[in-house]
C-alpha cells in the first residue's frame, strides 16, 4: 500500500496561492458601494479559505482512517 495524499496536497497548494493573493489586501473603511463591494469578496474568500483548510484536513484523515484500518484490520468477535 502507498499513501496517497495527491489529493491533499493539489487543496493546499491551492489554499496557499489564494493566501498569498490574498495576503496585504488593504480594506476600505469608509461606507461606499465600492468598499462594500470590496469588503464583502474579501469576506468570500476568506470563508473559502477557512474552507479549503478544513478540506485538506478531512482529506488528510481520510488517508489516516484509510492507513489506519489496513495497519490493523478489525478482529473478528470471540463470544
Amino acid at each position: 500500500m502507498k499513501i496517497d495524499l495527491t489529493q491533499a496536497r493539489a487543496t493546499v497548494k491551492e489554499l496557499a496561492e489564494e493566501l498569498e493573493a490574498l495576503d496585504g489586501t488593504e480594506v476600505i473603511e469608509r461606507p461606499s458601494c465600492e468598499a462594500r463591494r470590496r469588503n464583502s469578496h474579501t469576506s468570500r474568500t476568506l470563508l473559502h479559505l477557512a474552507h479549503l483548510g478544513n478540506r485538506v484536513s478531512v482529506e488528510i484523515m481520510s488517508v489516516y482512517h484509510d492507513f489506519k484500518l489496513r495497519d490493523n484490520p478489525p478482529q473478528g468477535s470471540d463470544h
